[in-house]
Formats: structure tokens, sequence, C-alpha cells
């Protein structure tokens, strides 16, 4: 069996096709699993059925060959689906199987190549912690992008990261859906609770409207809590691509509303980006600056401390000493 450098190990079972090579089957115990663009030359194309999950495709047609990824051990892997946390996909994959994922409970983040145009049915089932999808296009030229969503009801932020053009990242929240029976026999009513689905549906055809995602924000802070809109507001403020002028407005008044839990929600992030980008809007007032000092140190979170009183300097001038008499 031929093997490949890699920095994981990984049995890949492969069939050539037409227009390149079809992966059909990855077994990997791996956290984190890079796949090859192409081999022999040929570009990956084509993820097949059950390509990652925890069962097994039904057949596997004739033709197939094996090759090993290896990072210098040798050996054939082991699969565990559930110890998948990343996979970034072959950049040029045209498709991705039907339940290609399927019992990934473990994978948080996925890497999309600007190529992708198809997802099969429930490529994602039961991929309880995926939380991030990074895409190497921008949102309207994703043709995926719609078929991604459908087949993905959780939380989810999608970080576009063309080669050319600005960065732009999308907060979609979760959403439910199920069938309730209204009589006997086999007569349902389909219910669907949370905005998550509404903002899936900013489509014109296959094209994504940005418009209409931004007109969602009204109804989910009716419906939901703050933080989810938070959440969608601070995306689309940091990378505003195509933001009108009015959806700007809306977004900077729900999150001046709401300084007290937008600074527990940046606050919370591993970075201080976010709260840098914050304090750069000037929302915060003194009693919300003052908050979140606390909340900064109650949390040991010094970088960030910092960032909060140096803000708090400038803006408003540094405190007063004081002294007292005895």
């Amino acid at each position: 069996m031929r093997s490949l450098p890699a920095d994981c190990d990984a049995l890949l079972t492969c069939i050539q096709e037409e227009n390149g090579i079809a992966l059909l089957r990855c077994q990997t115990s791996a956290s984190q699993l890079l796949l090859p663009d192409e081999l022999d030359g040929l570009p990956i194309t084509r993820l097949g059925d059950y390509a990652f999950s925890a069962r097994e495709p039904r057949q596997l047609p004739e033709g197939t060959f094996q090759l090993l990824l290896t990072s210098g051990g040798g050996q054939i892997p082991a699969h565990d689906a559930a110890a998948l946390r990343l996979v970034r996909l072959p950049q040029r994959a045209l498709s991705l199987g039907n339940y290609a994922f399927y019992g990934c409970t473990g994978l948080e983040a996925l890497e999309i190549g600007g190529s992708l145009q198809s997802v099969g049915t429930d490529a994602f089932m039961n991929c309880f912690s995926l939380r991030r999808m990074t895409l190497a296009a921008p949102a309207e030229e994703c043709r995926c992008l719609r078929s991604l969503l459908q087949e993905y009801s959780g939380e989810l932020e999608l970080r576009f990261t063309p080669p050319a053009g600005p960065e732009c990242r999308l907060f979609f929240p979760a959403y439910d859906e199920d069938y309730e029976e209204m009589a006997a026999p086999h007569i349902f009513h389909y219910n669907i609770r949370g905005v998550g689905y509404l903002c899936r549906q900013s489509f014109d055809g296959h094209r994504f409207r940005y418009d209409q995602y931004d007109a969602s924000l009204d109804l989910l802070l009716r419906t939901h809590e703050f933080s989810l809109a938070a959440r969608m507001a601070l995306d689309r403020l940091r990378f505003p691509v195509q933001l009108s002028e009015a959806a700007r407005t809306a977004y900077l008044t729900c999150l001046s509303e709401h300084t007290a839990q937008l600074l527990e929600l940046v606050l919370a992030e591993a970075s201080t980006a976010p709260l840098a980008f914050v304090l750069a809007l000037d929302l915060l007032d003194r009693q919300a600056l003052a908050e979140g000092c606390e909340l900064a140190r109650t949390a040991r979170r010094t970088e960030a401390l910092g960032l909060l009183l140096e803000y708090q300097n400038r803006r408003f001038g540094a405190p007063r000493a004081r002294s007292f008499d005895l």
C-alpha cells in the first residue's frame, strides 16, 4: 500500500472517475484531519456517502484503491468518527455525500473549498458539537450554502474567507422542527420553532441575500435572548459585506440598548478583538464601563481590563485622586 506524508494518520479508500478522484471512505482516529487537494496529480472532486461517518458505506464499487496518510508511524489507524474535531475538505471537491459525517459527534469545525456545489441528505446527522464552517468564497458565490444550512439546524457561525475580497462572518441561531400528530391515522402537523429557520431562508434561488438576513434581526430580538442578536450584530458590524446604512443603524441600536449583556458576551471570548471592536463603537457610558471592569477583574482577564481602563481614561479622563485627612 502506498503512503503519503501528512500531519495525521488516515486510510483513504478512493476510486478514479472521469473528472478526478472520489474519496469514498476515510478511516482515522485523529482529532484534526487536513485532507490533500489532489492525489496522483488529479483533484479530489467527490466525497462519498458515509465517507467520515461512524458507519461504513453499504457497498464499495470495483476498482477502488487505498492510500495511507501517515505522520510517521506507518500503521493503519482504527476509525473513530467521534474523535474528529476539525476537518479540512479538499479545496476542489464538488460534492459531499449523504450521511458523510453521520455520528461525528465531536466535530466542531469544518473548512470547505469554494468549489463545493452540493451537500447530501443528512450529511451532518448527529454532529452535535458542530459550531463553525469556513468557506473559501464569498457568501453570494457559494452554490452549496443553501444546502449546507438546510442540512444543519444547530447554532452555526459561517466564515467566508475568499482569496480576493473581504472576510465575512454570519451567525445563524439554531431552530427545532418536529411533527405533531393531529388525528389518526397518520395526519401530522409540521412545527418549526426558532428564528434560525428564517435566517436560513435568505436566498434568491441559490444566491445569498444579505438584506433578507439583516431583516431577521427584529424578530430575533422579539423572540430570543439578546446574546443571539448580539452575535449576529457583532459579526455584521465587524465584517460589513453588503451592509446597508439602515441595517448598520439597527445593529448599533441593538447593541447600545443592551450594553451590560454585550460586555458579558465579549468578555467570555478568549480573544480581546471583539472587546476592542465594541470599545471603538463608543457605545458604553460610565456605568457600563465600571460594570465591565468589575466583570474583567472577577474573571481575571488582565488584558481585557487594561483595554477597558485605557478606554475609560481616554474617554472620560483619569479618575481624580482622593486624599484623606486623619
